[in-house]
């Protein structure tokens, strides 16, 4: 399956990110995203992402973020 450069998938209990082909599935404190108008002035920031390094699991099989989303679909 082909995903964009980033995905953000949540239910409220659990969070997955996609960056770049690798899941992010444990470790995430914060989100966070800041975007520049075309002149490279700041126009809005959400924190993008904090990660414990204690608990993080960086997995670079994009077939485990798609097993995620099948979790956060289904009435677990």
């Amino acid at each position: 399956m082909n995903f964009p450069k980033l995905v953000i998938a949540s239910d409220g209990i659990r969070t997955g990110v996609l960056l770049d082909g690798v899941f992010i599935g444990q470790g995430i404190e914060r989100l966070e995203f800041s975007t520049q108008n075309k002149d490279g002035e700041l126009k809005s920031t959400i924190r993008f992402m904090d990660l414990s390094v204690g608990t993080a699991k960086l997995d670079p099989d994009s077939s485990r973020f798609a097993e995620f989303l099948e979790k956060l679909s289904s009435k677990d």
